[in-house]
């Protein structure tokens, strides 16, 4: 008997979580319904109603077109401003905690991760730098209204949205992830530092200062990851701190673009970064399948820097201490002259 469309939408969401239980649980609160109607749904006993359809695919992020042309050259993509528009840090940093949350989810889950910048999570490392991200991007992406005048400082952020952070990182560094990069990925950062110099843009110039030192720090944060394989807190590697895996490849010809894929026995996903930090994403199979196979090939042509290839991973941190090395003297010559 062919699957109807009922059968294909709430099948994709019980995929998503680890027991039939918990996801019966939920949908029982999203509904406002006892477990035993939302059963009859599962069974096809009681048809979903256009309201129920529509709230089950901008929760869990569906694209209707997606199951009923399964054989379309089209695929469809969910635009995270357009559901959850940014007003505040807060707003976005809630709308990537609760995606992070959904695919923490998922059984046996692995992140592909390409970038030719520093992926997000990796800022929230460090206070500072997370602050002076989220101030650029709220000046020029989000184009808040209380940042149109003002110059940088560390007190951009509230406490909330600290913990908030503090949340994302957790999350973030509990996941097993696969990640491409090149040597190149922290020139965009430096780059703003030194343009924030130039520009008088910095309440305090030394702060200048206090970020390339905290670029180094995240330098020899991502060292240390990657010689033990694994993610864990600030500080020396212990077992008991060991988080998730940590696969680090360098890949300096095929990075054209900042891509998450999430992959996992029974789904996956796909968040291409689109006008940075803000994201599409699509649960489209073949546009996953696609992915996957991409990232498979871009492995076989890069470099392992993890664990025991202990040269490559030399020369390639090597480098990116160069580089913050060549920015913090350019900003200590812009700043005497003035």
């Amino acid at each position: 008997m062919a699957r109807t469309l009922q059968n294909q939408l709430l099948e994709e969401i019980l995929n998503r979580f680890p027991k039939r239980a918990a996801a019966v649980e939920e949908l029982a609160n999203l509904f406002g319904v006892q477990k035993d109607a939302v059963y009859r749904r599962l069974r096809g006993d009681t048809l979903l109603t256009p309201d129920e359809i529509s709230l089950l695919t901008k929760t869990y992020k569906l694209s209707l077109d997606s199951l009923i042309y399964e054989e379309s050259s089209t695929v469809s993509f969910n635009f995270n401003p357009f559901s959850n528009t940014v007003t505040n840090v807060g707003d976005y940093l809630n709308s990537v905690l609760a995606d992070l949350n959904q695919v923490r989810q998922l059984p046996d889950v692995m992140v592909y991760y390409v970038s030719f910048e520093i992926p997000f999570f990796y800022y929230a490392f460090f206070p500072e730098l997370i602050s002076f991200k989220l101030f650029i991007w709220g000046k020029t992406v989000w184009d808040f209204e209380y940042l149109k005048d003002r110059k940088f400082s560390f007190d951009v952020i509230s406490y909330p949205d600290e913990k908030i952070i503090e949340d994302l990182l957790k999350n973030f560094t509990q996941l097993n992830t696969t990640e491409i990069w090149s040597v190149n990925i922290i020139d965009n950062t430096l780059n703003q530092i030194e343009y924030f110099v130039n520009t008088n843009t910095f309440k305090n110039p030394n702060d200048a200062y206090v970020l390339c030192d905290k670029m180094q720090a995240l330098v020899d944060q991502w060292r240390k990851m990657a010689e033990h394989g694994k993610k864990f807190p600030l500080g020396n590697f212990s077992e008991d701190m060991a988080r998730g895996d940590f696969h680090l490849y360098q890949q300096e010809l095929l990075i054209s673009s900042n891509t998450i894929l999430v992959s996992s026995p029974v789904t996956k996903m796909i968040f291409p970064i689109i006008s940075n930090p803000n994201y599409l994403a699509s649960n489209d199979q073949r546009m996953c399948d696609y992915q996957e196979e991409w990232f498979k090939k871009a492995i076989t042509k890069s470099t392992s820097l993890s664990k025991q290839n202990e040269k490559s991973r030399s020369s390639f941190f090597n480098i990116m201490e160069r580089k913050i090395a060549a920015t913090r003297r350019r900003i200590e010559s812009h700043l005497e002259e003035f």
